[in-house]
């Protein structure tokens, strides 16, 4: 269940300080739905998709942003607008491919008009965080494609590392043949004081 503490906004670098990121609840089955459908989801599958997604991803955020609310208003729910998505799953290891049990990105969908605004990075920062508070100092593995520069360099900018090249990853395949698997390592923690032990 979707059930974790809810991020404040977070531009980790960006320019998303206007932005909500929330879990996404069950009342928002067309926020998620609208989302999908801009992957290419078709709508009907895409209203279908949603509540499975809301119910069955331990992690799964709404980045929304204010639409008709003067500077300085609180953010009414009603008036603010989806505008990205992401979560993560743990995603069962496979031990005859070398795959361990990981918790993975479920993907990043970014409404086309949003992008370049920091929201993205945000966003993806927020699931960082979330995974972090659900089970403290474990990695997290996202796949794109290796044609996907902007997203391989999202990636990057929040922390993961390029790990492999594969051609198939837990039965996903890439559009360009190849995908990549990038890996965040939280960072360890230290004894004693701070900066070190």
């Amino acid at each position: 269940m979707n059930d974790f503490a809810d991020h404040s906004p977070r531009a980790r670098g960006g320019s998303a300080t206007s932005i909500v990121i929330r879990p996404a609840s069950p009342d928002d089955v067309a926020r998620v739905a609208r989302l999908l459908a801009l992957r290419g989801t078709g709508a009907e599958d895409a209203l279908a998709q949603a509540p499975r997604m809301i119910e069955a991803l331990p992690v799964l955020l709404l980045a929304l942003a204010p639409i008709g609310q003067g500077a300085g208003e609180d953010a009414d729910d009603d008036r603010l607008a989806p505008v990205a998505l992401s979560g993560a799953f743990v995603l069962p290891g496979d031990p005859g491919a070398g795959r361990p049990e990981r918790w993975t990105v479920s993907g990043l969908v970014v409404d086309p008009e949003a992008r370049r605004h920091g929201i993205g990075r945000a966003l993806l920062g927020a699931v960082l965080d979330a995974v972090a508070a659900l089970d403290p100092g474990e990695p997290v593995v996202s796949v794109v494609d290796a044609d996907n520069h902007a997203s391989i360099g999202l990636h990057l900018a929040v922390g993961f590392t390029q790990a492999e090249r594969v051609e198939e990853y837990a039965g996903v395949t890439f559009e360009g043949g190849q995908g990549v698997v990038m890996v965040h390592e939280p960072a360890p923690e230290t004894a004693g004081e701070p900066g070190g032990e």
